[in-house]
C-alpha cells in the first residue's frame, strides 16, 4: 500500500483525510507526522497510537533545526524498515501569508516552504502537496508563487543530471573556445557540476551525521558528555564547503585580477569590491546559515514591535545573496565604463554572465547548454541530448489548485491552494474534481443542528436523543465526500450521522477504542490510567455575560453584527473591543474557521460556538478529540497549543480526503 508523511501536521486535518480515502482496494500507510508543537504530538498519538492502534511515528521537532531531516529519516527507517515514502503532504504555517493577519518582514513562518521542499528534495516521493492560504499567490505581488514554483521545478534527479554532465563534457569541445556559445557552455558546465556535486556533499554529511550520532548514542556516556558531544558532531555537520565552488570563484577572481593589473584608472578599492563579492559567494553556505540563525533570533526573542527590530532587520537585508549581488553588479557596471580596453572589458562580462549562471535555475542552465550545443550536434545526438536534459527535472507541476472546502462536502466555504508535485514516473495532476456544488452543498445546519441542546457555561459528554431526532428531520442523506446520489455500493448517511458513526473504515480499525482525553500537553506526561474516556468530547460553551449574550441575539435578530450595530447605534452592549464578529447562516456554508470560537455567533442560540461544534464545520469525525487545554494565553503559548488553535489551523479532512483519493486513482 502507498505510504504516506505528514509535517505540519497540527491536529491531523491530513492525517485523517489521506486515512479515510480507498480507491479499488487501495489505502494509505501512515509511517510519520510531525510539528513543533508537542499538544500536537499529543492530539495524534492519542488518535493514531491509542484510539486506532497505528505504529504511526511523531517527531516533535521544528524543522528549521539543521538536523532535522536526519533526525526525520532516521526515524522512518527504523520504524517502517526502510519503506519508501510514497506521499508528502503538509501545510507550511500560513500566517504570515494570510489576507487576514499581518505581513511582518523576516517572519520565520515565510521562509518555511523552502525547508519543506528540502525534505522533498532529499525523500523524493512520488507526490508531496503543499498546502496554504489564498493569499499566498498575491504576496510579494507573486513573487511568493513564483519561488515556490521555481523551487519545485529546481528539485533534479541527480542520476540525469550526471548523465547530462557526461554528454556536455564530450559535446562542447566541439565549439569554438573562443566563441560565445563555449564561454556560456564552459560555465554552465560548471554551475551544473556544482549543484551536483552540493547535492551530493549535502548527502554525504547527512549520511556521516547519522553514523556518528548512532556511534555516540551507544555509548556509556554522561549525559552532559552526550549533549556536548552531539552538539559538535552538529556542528561539524553545518560546515558546508564545495571545492569545485571555490575553484569556481577562485578562477573568476585570477582572471577578474589579471584583467586589471596594471589598470591606473580603477583604484584598488574598486577592484575590489568584485573579488570581495567573489568571496561571498563561496562562503553562501555560511552566510545562509547566519541568515537563518538571525532570523531564527528576531522570532527567538519576540524582536517584532520592539526598538531593535529594524536594526536587525538591517543585518538579514545585508545577509541575502540578492544585497551581495546588487553590489556586484553595480561594480562591474563601473569597472566596465572605466575599463580601458575592449579586452578588459569583455573580462568584467565574463565575469558577470558566470555569477549570473551560477545562480539561475539548474533547468535554465541546461536550456542554455542545449541551445548552444544543438548546431553541432546531429539529428541522433540532439534528440540524445533533448531526452536526458528534459529527465533533469524530477517533478511535474503547471500550476497551484485553488480549492474551495465546501466542494468537497465540508460546510465550509474555506479557500485554499494546494501545490502538487508529480514525480516524472506519475501522472500529472492537474485539478481536485469537485465532489458537490451549488445548492447541494452542506450546510451549517446540516452539521450542527443535533448539538444545540448544550447552554452557557456548560459541558456536554453525551448526545441527547431528542435534539438529534430532531435534528435529523429534513436532513439529506450523503456519501461521505458530500454527494447526495450515490453509486453501487457506496454508503449513505446524513453529515450529523456521518460526524457520529465516523468516516474512517471500521474494517481496517478492528479494535479502535472509545474517544478519550487528557489535558496533558506532553506525550511522556500521558498515562493511561487517567484518561477519560467519553462519548462527546470538546463540548463545552463560554461562559459568558448578559451582555455578550444580548449582543448575540441582537445580531441574530438583524442578521449580521454590522447590521446590528447600524440598526441600534447608541445600544451600549455594541460597545466593546472586539472588531468583528460572524454570525453563521443556518442555510449556508459557514465562512473559514479561523482559532477564535468566540469570533462566531451560532445562528441558533445567542453563544459562541464550541470546539466540537468547529471541528464539525471543519469535518473532523466526532471521535477525533482535540487534546490539552481549551484555550491558553500568555506565555503558556509557547508549549500549549490549545484545542481552538488546533481546530482552527486545521486542513478540512474532507478536502484532504478529496486529494488523498485523487492521488489514490493515479499513483503507480
Amino acid at each position: 500500500m502507498p505510504t504516506f508523511i505528514d509535517l505540519f501536521a497540527g491536529a491531523g486535518g491530513f492525517s485523517e483525510g489521506f486515512l479515510q480515502a480507498e480507491y479499488n482496494g487501495k489505502y494509505y500507510d501512515f509511517l510519520l507526522a510531525s510539528d513543533i508543537n508537542p499538544t500536537c504530538e499529543v492530539t495524534h498519538r492519542m488518535r493514531y497510537n491509542y484510539q486506532l492502534g497505528l505504529n504511526t511515528e511523531f517527531l516533535t521537532k521544528d524543522i528549521t533545526d539543521p538536523d532535522f531531516l536526519e533526525v526525520l529519516v532516521n526515524k522512518i527507517h527504523k520504524s517502517s524498515g526502510n519503506r519508501d515514502i510514497d506521499v508528502l503532504v503538509g501545510g507550511p504555517p500560513c500566517q504570515s501569508f494570510s489576507l487576514a493577519g499581518s505581513r511582518k518582514k523576516n517572519d520565520k513562518k515565510d521562509d518555511l516552504f523552502s525547508y519543506y521542499l528540502r525534505v522533498i528534495s532529499f525523500i523524493k516521493p512520488k507526490y508531496f502537496v503543499m498546502e496554504n492560504v489564498y493569499g499566498i499567490l498575491t504576496k510579494y505581488n507573486g513573487e511568493v508563487k513564483k519561488r515556490i514554483l521555481n523551487e519545485i521545478n529546481s528539485i533534479v534527479d541527480e542520476n540525469a543530471l550526471a548523465d547530462f554532465l557526461r554528454l556536455t563534457e564530450t559535446y562542447k569541445s566541439r565549439l569554438d573556445l573562443k566563441s560565445q556559445e563555449a564561454i556560456t557552455v564552459e560555465y554552465g558546465y560548471r554551475k551544473l557540476q556544482i549543484s551536483l556535486s552540493t547535492e551530493r556533499i549535502l548527502r554525504r554529511n547527512s549520511a556521516e551525521y547519522l553514523q556518528a550520532l548512532e556511534t555516540l548514542q551507544s555509548m556509556d556516556l554522561p549525559e552532559e558528555q552526550r549533549s556536548y558531544l552531539m552538539s559538535s558532531i552538529l556542528l561539524r555537520k553545518q560546515q558546508m564547503e564545495v571545492p569545485e565552488l571555490d575553484n569556481f570563484c577562485d578562477r573568476l577572481s585570477e582572471r577578474f585580477v589579471d584583467a586589471f593589473r596594471n589598470n591606473a584608472a580603477v583604484s584598488e578599492e574598486e577592484r575590489n569590491v568584485v573579488r570581495q563579492a567573489l568571496n561571498l559567494i563561496k562562503r553562501q553556505y555560511t552566510i545562509s546559515d547566519i541568515l537563518k540563525a538571525t532570523k531564527k533570533e528576531i522570532n527567538g526573542c519576540q524582536l517584532n514591535n520592539s526598538t531593535y527590530k529594524e536594526e536587525f532587520d538591517g543585518i538579514t537585508d545585508v545577509l541575502t545573496a540578492d544585497h551581495i549581488l546588487d553590489i556586484f553588479y553595480t561594480a562591474c557596471d563601473l569597472l566596465e565604463r572605466k575599463a580601458d580596453s575592449a579586452q578588459t572589458r569583455s573580462i568584467v562580462a565574463e565575469v558577470r554572465l558566470a555569477v549570473n549562471v551560477l545562480y539561475e535555475n539548474v533547468l535554465d542552465t541546461v536550456s542554455k547548454l542545449v541551445a548552444s550545443l544543438n548546431n553541432v550536434l546531429s539529428a541522433t545526438e540532439r534528440k540524445e541530448f533533448s531526452e536526458v536534459a528534459d529527465a533533469i527535472r524530477l517533478y511535474h507541476i503547471n500550476n497551484e489548485i485553488v480549492l474551495l472546502a465546501s466542494d468537497y462536502g465540508v460546510p465550509q466555504n474555506r479557500q485554499r491552494v494546494v501545490f502538487i508535485g508529480c514525480r516524472k514516473d506519475q501522472p500529472l495532476i492537474t485539478s481536485i474534481p469537485a465532489t458537490v456544488t451549488g445548492s447541494d452543498k452542506v450546510t451549517t445546519s446540516e452539521a450542527l443542528d443535533d448539538l444545540l441542546y448544550i447552554g452557557n457555561n456548560s459541558t456536554k459528554t453525551s448526545y441527547d436523543e431528542t435534539t438529534y431526532q430532531k435534528a435529523l428531520f429534513g436532513k439529506p442523506l450523503r456519501c461521505v465526500l458530500g454527494q447526495k446520489n450515490a453509486n453501487e455500493g457506496e454508503e449513505m448517511h446524513s453529515y450529523i450521522d456521518w460526524s457520529k458513526r465516523g468516516r474512517l473504515n471500521p474494517e481496517r480499525f478492528p479494535n479502535i477504542k472509545k474517544p478519550a482525553y487528557t489535558s496533558c500537553n506532553f506525550w511522556s506526561d500521558v498515562d493511561e490510567s487517567d484518561l477519560s474516556v467519553i462519548e462527546l468530547a470538546n463540548h463545552q460553551t463560554s461562559n459568558q455575560n448578559k451582555v455578550v449574550k444580548e449582543r448575540y441575539g441582537l445580531m441574530r435578530k438583524y442578521g449580521s453584527w454590522a447590521e446590528a450595530r447600524a440598526a441600534e447605534p447608541d445600544n451600549p452592549v455594541f460597545k466593546t473591543n472586539k472588531r468583528n464578529y460572524t454570525l453563521l447562516g443556518a442555510e449556508e456554508q459557514a465562512p473559514t474557521i479561523m482559532t477564535i470560537g468566540d469570533d462566531y455567533a451560532h445562528y441558533g442560540d445567542n453563544r459562541s460556538l464550541t470546539v466540537r461544534e468547529m471541528a464539525r464545520l471543519q469535518s473532523f469525525d466526532d471521535s477525533f478529540v482535540f487534546q490539552g487545554k481549551r484555550t491558553t494565553g500568555g506565555d503558556r503559548r509557547k508549549v500549549e497549543t490549545p484545542q481552538f488553535t488546533q481546530v482552527g489551523n486545521a486542513v478540512p479532512p474532507l478536502m484532504a480526503h478529496a486529494i488523498a483519493l485523487e492521488i489514490l486513482k493515479n499513483i503507480r
